[in-house]
């Protein structure tokens, strides 16, 4: 994997049929290769012309399989660093297949998973982090992560990197000059800077781990359960949450007899909503193993939120588990049925949300509480940080920090070394410090044709 000198060839569309597809050929021959596979209408050379050119594509035998356009890109334009090609037929899977085929016969290497935009981070023209933001652009599950992403496509991570790097680089080398030209006035430490210039990296290398620790949710997502007695309207509720009926409603207790899992956006934070089966006492060896699932999904869950039926007085196990849930956060108490009359009781839970999964009433707000809670955000917010390989080694770099504040008393050349460690991992992120074990196993979780 990753050998420089090939011409790498793979279909860049997702599986299956689409209006149109494309082909990518990157590498010292990519364009030779695209030559061999499209016949340009009036005899034009798309190659010396530039831009796209419309055509005929033909098959490893020279024989005409569709039409479409070959668009070329010089090296000095191109996403790879290196001469570029795209076959842009009709999304049609055995004729993406051939034209491939095609290209491999003529010399070109099937592509593995990330190898264009490897490519394009040898050739300089991305960082790691700026690498790894291409491949959650292509995951985004919603709008807002996407935005995240892109922002981090466009150097976003190392920009918000950049003070607390440039804080250790400029440490160091006065620490360094101080001890080199110890005799010289100009060089001199004076006392306290060094003690002050590492407080001031511990507290940028905290912000940035209190930003990766919001930013993973907005990357990863949550899981947020339902959880309540029977009959309380949890299945109406998933249902309206995430705007479709999804999960069988019933006046019969014990309906839901299993956990059911959907998604749903909750502000741009992606939520795996799950909805249990009524917590009650049973016999039903099947709906035991029901109410056993639903404990489960509750102890497993970001989030837990309980549903209370707002026509009547709380059950004393319902009290049991606002109790047990209340020294157990994060929780939501919500109470359900708002569209009707309120039964009695309902002022022992001061704190509850009061919704309708019949009519709508309270979702919105139901919804903004689910963000909050998981996410610490009560409005959108775009965090540089949400990679867990950053934020790992962001975490590494504070510790690093924390040492040289600890070995400073021991001598300056002892802090220098603790600094440049942190330097070191703040490295990993962006490349600069790397393995190919590191490469392979990031481009490793890229699609192929990306």
């Amino acid at each position: 994997m990753h050998d420089l000198s090939t011409t790498l060839a793979a279909i860049a569309t997702p599986p299956g049929r689409g209006g149109v597809g494309c082909v990518r050929l990157s590498g010292p021959d990519a364009l030779r290769i695209a030559r061999g596979l499209f016949r340009a209408r009036r005899g034009v050379d798309p190659v010396e012309t530039g831009g796209p050119a419309f055509g005929v594509f033909l098959d490893a035998h020279g024989a005409p399989v569709d039409h479409g356009y070959l668009v070329t890109f010089p090296a000095a334009r191109s996403f790879t660093g290196e001469p570029t090609a795209e076959l842009w037929p009709h999304g049609s899977p055995p004729v993406l297949e051939a034209l491939v085929a095609a290209a491999v016969a003529r010399g070109a290497t099937p592509a593995g998973p990330g190898e264009f935009t490897y490519r394009a981070l040898r050739r300089g023209r991305l960082d790691l982090s700026r690498a790894e933001a291409v491949r959650d652009l292509v995951a985004a599950r919603t709008l807002h992560q996407a935005r995240v992403a892109f922002s981090q496509v466009q150097g976003e991570v190392s920009r918000r990197l950049s003070p607390l790097k440039e804080a250790l680089i400029d440490l160091v080398a006065r620490a360094e000059a101080s001890l080199e030209f110890a005799d010289e006035a100009e060089t001199h430490l004076e006392d306290g800077a060094l003690g002050r210039g590492l407080l001031e990296a511990a507290t940028l290398a905290d912000e940035l781990l209190a930003e990766a620790r919001r930013g993973r949710v907005v990357r990863e997502g949550a899981r947020v359960a339902l959880t309540g007695a029977t009959s309380v309207g949890k299945s109406s509720l998933f249902n309206r949450l995430l705007g479709r009926d999804r999960a069988i409603v019933s006046h019969v207790a014990g309906t839901t007899r299993d956990t059911l899992e959907d998604t749903l956006d909750a502000g741009g934070i992606p939520i795996t909503l799950v909805d249990t089966a009524g917590l009650r006492p049973v016999v039903d060896p099947v709906e035991a193993e029901g109410v056993r699932r639903a404990r489960a999904a509750a102890s497993e869950a970001d989030l837990v939120v309980i549903v209370l039926d707002g026509s009547r007085a709380l059950a004393p196990e319902e009290r049991e588990v606002l109790l047990q849930r209340r020294s157990e956060a994060p929780a939501l108490i919500v109470v359900n049925k708002a569209d009707v009359a309120m039964g009695p009781g309902r002022d022992s839970c001061p704190e509850a949300l009061h919704v309708s999964a019949r009519t709508g009433v309270g979702i919105d707000g139901l919804l903004a509480a689910i963000r909050v809670a998981v996410a610490g955000l009560d409005s959108p917010e775009r965090p540089a940080i949400t990679n867990i390989r950053h934020e790992a080694a962001i975490r590494d770099t504070a510790g690093a920090v924390e040492r040289a504040i600890a070995a400073k008393g021991l001598g300056v050349e002892f802090a220098i070394f603790e600094m440049r460690q942190a330097l070191d991992h703040l490295g990993t992120i962006t490349g600069e410090v790397a393995t190919d074990d590191l490469y392979d196993r990031i481009f490793s979780t890229f699609c192929i044709g990306k």
